[in-house]
């Protein structure tokens, strides 16, 4: 378990990296699952601009349902991107297009998260995706999205992993059942894994892959 002095630590740094993307902006998106990463990045940015979770999901998604339950209990403010099949595949074929040699893993990835870049309309758009170590061809398509990670931000720096995380986050407040939450990977968590694996048989599960 990492030491207090680790964890402040930690919580600094992730507070100096939000605080500098944020500079002179008053309004700012989060791509919400109601993870532990993006949770964490909630907590933090919250007290400094006016935040909006947007979660993108099917109805009744565990993603969709973990933003309920984090605007009731802690306040968030939340919208809501309800996906249907035709959009994870619309969105699915542009993310294909513009990134030819990501993985199909990589494209479902990402689903979501462009969901929710097209609700944001502008704002700066936090996410705690592609935590713990992202790789550079995805690390570069999170850039030319405008999309900013701050957990990844951070992690030249120090040990990003999820025991680290969620001594952040319980250290900041977060209860421990809410930091207790699986992962799960983004488009799982969606709700359109079985879509877009539909689209892709015989193709090699995407399942394994997962997000903080």
């Amino acid at each position: 378990m990492a030491s207090s002095r680790h964890v402040e630590a930690f919580v600094r740094r992730l507070e100096d990296a939000i605080a500098l993307e944020l500079r002179g902006r008053s309004r700012v998106a989060l791509a919400y699952s109601g993870g532990l990463a993006s949770t964490l990045i909630a907590m933090v940015a919250r007290k400094r601009c006016v935040l909006d979770c947007v979660v993108a999901g099917v109805d009744g998604s565990s993603d969709v349902l973990a933003a309920k339950a984090a605007k009731a209990h802690l306040d968030y403010k939340v919208e809501y991107v309800i996906l249907t099949r035709e959009d994870a595949m619309r969105i699915r074929a542009r993310i294909a297009q513009s990134h030819p040699g990501f993985s199909r893993c990589d494209v479902h990835d990402l689903v979501p998260l462009h969901a929710a870049l097209e609700r944001a309309e502008g704002r700066t758009m936090l996410s705690g995706f592609g935590a713990p170590r992202p790789g550079a061809a995805m690390v570069a398509a999170l850039g030319r999205a405008a999309v900013v990670s701050p957990l990844h931000t951070i992690a030249r720096k120090t040990t990003l992993s999820r025991s680290a995380v969620r001594a952040a986050a319980t250290s900041l407040g977060l209860p421990p059942e809410w930091a207790r939450a699986s992962h799960r990977a983004p488009a799982e968590g969606a709700g359109i894994r079985d879509w877009l694996r539909g689209s892709n048989k015989g193709a090699p599960d995407c399942s394994a892959q997962s997000r903080l």
